[in-house]
């Protein structure tokens, strides 16, 4: 596992400084470009990003951020310094552009080269997406930040460098446009959120780096993808998902889940015609899975299960450490395995808008399906693990004991992030409708 990390920061190390490589030789070739070098394009880039950027930030301000930034310490002070040299950057490249001053814009360079790039780098890791094109698709637009951030650094008076610098720095504004777009019009399902940045990465390289920028860019992706495979080696699992697109981190196959409950009631003899409830029905399976009727199950072939249903890497270690503990009941395997195909947080709320205590006690109650008053530290593990955090990141934020449990006083005071986003992304049921969670990224 050690060796694995190793390997996959060497990744990012070399993908970073193959970046920086390749803009230096690139800028070679593009050097005799004028200063004015598409001026008046940049300017209006500029221009409408800037209108854009209002909304995304006003929308940041507004929305309860992703847990997967807020849960930790590190992560904290990493996006709040994302977010201050965002904002300062923002000011400073405009006042320098609007007065030419020469130390206002190596604030703005300095606010990106020690702000705002390290703190994207950081991010890496946790993108959304097919990683595939989502990691080298970041840090090429990191590289190049960078890269024209240092060229404003030692150039403070060249307002070619700092509309560049300025344009990168909007990738990820114009990612929102794209997302909202695509989603709004209903193509790109499957793969909304790659395709939301590679779009934005195609409109705004060519821009900074000329007509050949794409090829270019197309070309790095591909070398990057290679360079995983070569340094990191990672295994099946790891390939998988460094390929496909994750928006979430589904527990298990949900297709594979259902049929495999299915095919076990019909083996377990249990007639469509007695109506029995989910609880029952997942008796019925336990008793026939439970051969030497003993009342318990082998942990193992609980493990052995979850193969069968595709479980989430991530799981399959936290419920491995947890069934070693010993065999399973009926209500752990009722509470921990028979509800996996279903979403932590499920049901719908109110039309009405809730706050503060109000917020979190409609979660907790949500989270609380036994109405024992308390919270399993595995439901939130679950839905932590859903929501794409690190497995080293779960155990650090939830470092108790797995058979923890969360009164609702403790839920309240000590998991805003978790309760705040969770409320608002859950369905909002109006006049009988059903209206999909408005955050992205989730589901």
């Amino acid at each position: 596992m050690a060796g694995g990390k190793s390997r996959l920061y060497v990744y990012y190390f070399v993908v970073l400084m193959l970046s920086l490589g390749s803009f230096y030789m690139f800028h070679h070739i593009t050097r005799q470009h004028p200063s004015d070098y598409l001026h008046t394009e940049k300017c209006f880039l500029c221009a409408v990003s800037s209108f854009f950027n209002l909304f995304v930030l006003y929308y940041h301000y507004s929305h309860a951020p992703h847990p997967k930034f807020v849960i930790l310490k590190q992560r904290r002070f990493v996006i709040y310094t994302h977010i201050i040299s965002e904002v300062l950057k923002f000011i400073t490249c405009w006042a320098a552009f609007c007065t030419g001053n020469q130390y206002i814009a190596t604030i703005a360079a300095l606010a990106a080269i020690c702000g705002h790039v390290p703190s994207a780098h950081y991010q890496t890791s946790i993108v959304f997406g097919a990683k595939a094109l989502m990691v080298s698709g970041y840090l090429f637009a990191i590289s190049l930040h960078l890269f024209s951030a240092l060229h404003l650094f030692m150039e403070p008076t060249s307002t070619y460098w700092l509309l560049n610098m300025f344009l990168i720095h909007n990738i990820y504004v114009w990612c929102r446009v794209f997302y909202f777009l695509f989603r709004f019009v209903g193509v790109f399902k499957d793969t909304l959120y790659t395709n939301s940045i590679l779009t934005s990465d195609l409109l705004l390289f060519p821009v900074a780096l000329g007509v050949s920028a794409n090829i270019f860019f197309l070309g790095y992706a591909t070398c990057s993808i290679l360079l995983y495979f070569i340094i990191v080696q990672p295994n099946e699992a790891d390939r998988a998902s460094f390929i496909n697109e994750r928006t979430r981190d589904l527990i298990i196959n949900e297709t594979v889940h259902r049929h495999w409950i299915n095919e076990k009631a019909r083996m377990a003899r249990v007639a469509k015609d007695e109506q029995l409830t989910d609880q029952q029905q997942a008796k019925q399976v336990f008793d026939h899975l439970d051969a030497d009727n003993n009342g318990f199950l082998d942990g193992e072939e609980i493990n052995n299960l979850l193969k069968e249903w595709q479980a989430a890497e991530a799981f399959m270690k936290r419920f491995s450490r947890w069934s070693k503990k010993g065999n399973i009941t009926y209500e752990n395997f009722y509470k921990n395995v028979w509800r996996l195909g279903e979403t932590s947080v499920k049901r719908a709320k109110e039309f009405e808008s809730k706050e503060g205590i109000e917020r979190a006690r409609f979660v907790f109650d949500c989270l609380d399906n036994d109405s024992s008053g308390y919270i399993e530290t595995s439901e939130l593990q679950k839905l932590l693990i859903q929501w794409g955090l690190p497995d080293n990141e779960v155990d650090a934020y939830l470092v108790d004991d797995d058979d923890k449990r969360y009164s609702f006083d403790e839920f309240y005071k000590n998991m805003k992030p978790i309760w705040d986003f969770a409320y608002e992304n859950m369905s909002v049921s109006n006049a009988g409708q059903v209206v999909k969670p408005i955050h992205p990224h989730t589901n």
